[in-house]
């Protein structure tokens, strides 16, 4: 029996020793990837020292289906390039597809994304000029060396007849830059993601094309790899690249420029009328003191005013009572553009509106019976009130929940009061409005459910206002969404607290101790002063001794 546990034992650890060396070699068996690192929005490092980027991001994601260790080969763009072809690396990204280039490496089947080109400017220059493409004649024109923008260039003046002295470059994007600067080159051509009004002035779009992972020529080992990968990359998230791409390279300065065009409809039209809804906080509404524009809408025009890098647009702010009222005077023309919009393209072409990109976004939450919360999701038949003169909510229940049905209040205490009540089923109500009705919805034994649903607020602008859509677009495009949310989660703070008299409705305990205490509180100060009238009476007054 010992003998045959020994064996047992000893047939245990043998196999143990077999297997950790397939083990081991299970792990040296990675693929180690020379990939070509070179600095760009693609490429680079953050303030610490981190590799970051476009380019960055996707390999690490490549890696996490792959299992390869990259060894990171720098240089310029046209250094690796070159080096890619000969073999000496094995992975490039960004890479343009041309037919030269086809024959000389292998690309990936799907694309990394979409990139554009725009023609730069130094900051000083004032011999090139925006609305006059003669300009640009015989000015020196810089392009990196064997690039797919070289040729879209080219095509791109002759269709405009002008003729340039064409420098290609082989040096990094940084020291080409510096030579817009210093006046060696009149203009550079390159990614939309060099727009910084200190080094480069982005003038005009050249062209756009798709790029591409592509790998050396005698690697179709990693190329079947990429391609697997890729493809899980899109079953996981088919818009991954589009998210990469609003990361890393949207956040470029060309929309910080009106054009010629834009900036003569302001300075002609003078300051931008924007109708507003009253009493619609977190969002807008007029101050009752002043009379004047708070919430989130007014610190987003004044942030607003300030993006543009060659014009300073200026915004009036006009009070409706209902969004219905603002919508009406939009369409008269009383106001240039009204918020808060939410029209689908459908409606907006019946009312002869145009929604421009959202300025926020909020949650959209049920407000319930709270016996009713944990069920409410699953109804098939629901009832939900809407306030007279919204027509945002209304199309929001169209387009979201076309099976409730709606029934109309004048506004959104009697709405919750019908819930209470149970003559309706919930009210629909924005995440940022909800410090509003707080205490009301704790009176009456309400609470909220998100609905799973966000609604996004954009200006509405009527159709055929097509400059003025253009400027508000880019605007928008320049306002971060954390400035946003900020704004709105300010306002959304107890903005407007509950007056003395609903204070005293919110806590009726607090309200009778208060009362019973001020009550008591005046029977012993009139027994008190009772007391002290008695003593004063009682007290005997001092005798002065006779002489006689």
């Amino acid at each position: 029996m010992i003998r045959r546990t020994v064996t047992l034992l000893l047939c245990a650890m043998l196999a143990a020793l077999w297997l950790l060396p397939a083990a081991a070699t299970a792990e040296e068996a990675a693929k180690v990837v020379r990939v070509g690192w070179y600095e760009t929005p693609f490429n680079h490092k953050d303030s610490f020292g981190r590799r970051t980027g476009y380019a960055y991001e996707y390999q690490r994601k490549i890696a996490a289906y792959t299992g390869w260790k990259y060894e990171y080969i720098e240089g310029n763009w046209s250094e690796l390039l070159g080096m890619l072809k000969n073999g000496e690396i094995d992975l490039m990204s960004d890479i343009s597809w041309t037919e030269e280039r086809a024959e000389q490496m292998l690309y990936a089947d799907i694309p990394m994304g979409e990139e554009l080109y725009y023609l730069y400017i130094s900051p000083y220059c004032n011999n090139i000029f925006i609305d006059n493409f003669a300009s640009l004649n015989g000015k020196k024109v810089g392009v990196t060396s064997s690039s797919v923008q070289k040729d879209l260039f080219l095509r791109w003046a002759e269709i405009r007849g002008i003729t340039v002295e064409l420098q290609e470059l082989e040096c990094s994007e940084e020291e080409s830059l510096a030579m817009l600067q210093k006046g060696k080159i009149d203009a550079y051509v390159t990614l939309d993601t060099y727009g910084d009004p200190e080094l480069a002035i982005p003038l005009w779009k050249i062209g756009g094309s798709d790029f591409f992972f592509a790998v050396s020529k005698d690697r179709q080992d990693l190329l079947t790899e990429l391609n697997n990968a890729l493809n899980r990359i899109q079953e996981e998230n088919k818009f991954y690249s589009e998210q990469l791409s609003a990361k890393y390279l949207r956040d470029s300065g060309t929309n910080r420029y009106l054009t010629t065009e834009e900036l003569n409809w302001l300075n002609a039209h003078g300051p931008i009328r924007v109708g507003y809804q009253d009493h619609y906080l977190a969002f807008c509404a007029a101050d009752p003191e002043t009379g004047e524009l708070t919430g989130a809408l007014k610190d987003y025009l004044e942030f607003a005013a300030g993006t543009m890098e060659n014009a300073y647009p200026q915004f009036e702010a006009i009070c409706y009572p209902t969004a219905t009222a603002a919508l009406e005077a939009l369409k008269n023309g009383e106001v240039d553009c009204m918020f808060p919009a939410n029209l689908t393209d459908y409606d907006g072409e019946q009312a002869g509106i145009v929604m421009t990109p959202a300025l926020m976004c909020t949650e959209m939450d049920a407000v319930v019976r709270e016996a009713d919360r944990k069920d409410f999701l699953r109804r098939v038949q629901t009832r939900v009130g809407v306030n007279k003169g919204n027509p945002n909510y209304e199309m929001f229940l169209v387009e979201h929940f076309p099976t409730w049905t709606p029934v109309t209040y004048d506004d959104t205490p009697t709405c919750l009061k019908a819930v209470a009540e149970k003559n309706i089923d919930c009210v629909i109500v924005s995440y940022y409005r909800y410090s509003d009705i707080a205490w009301q919805c704790d009176k009456l034994n309400l609470t909220t459910v998100y609905t799973g649903v966000d609604m996004d607020y954009s200006l509405a602008v009527r159709e055929g206002n097509t400059t003025l859509y253009s400027i508000l677009s880019r605007i928008i495009s320049q306002v971060p969404e954390a400035t946003v949310n900020a704004a709105l989660t300010y306002y959304s703070s107890g903005s407007q607290k509950p007056g003395f008299f609903e204070y005293l409705l919110q806590n009726p305990v607090m309200t009778v101790l208060g009362a019973v205490c001020i009550a008591l509180m005046a029977v012993v100060l009139v027994l008190l002063i009772r007391m002290a009238g008695k003593r004063q009476k009682k007290s005997p007054g001092k005798t002065i001794p006779r002489t006689e």
